[in-house]
């Protein structure tokens, strides 16, 4: 299926925005965490954000 398929089905767009919003509030996390030098929860906010990055890839798919 392609991105333009899924995408035009409710369910997986919605599903689809969910994640990239969530990526997008994850950076800004990450954002504030670097410029506090706050290397434990950066690092933690990375995983996050990898987590996501690899979710949203299965929808893609």
């Amino acid at each position: 299926m392609t991105y333009s398929q899924r995408s035009s089905h409710p369910a997986a767009a919605s599903d689809y925005t969910y994640l990239e919003y969530q990526i997008e509030l994850a950076a800004e996390e990450l954002a504030v965490a670097v410029k506090a030098q706050d290397e434990a929860r950066a690092e933690a906010v990375r995983e996050k954000i990898a987590k996501l990055e690899d979710e949203l890839a299965l929808l893609e798919d």
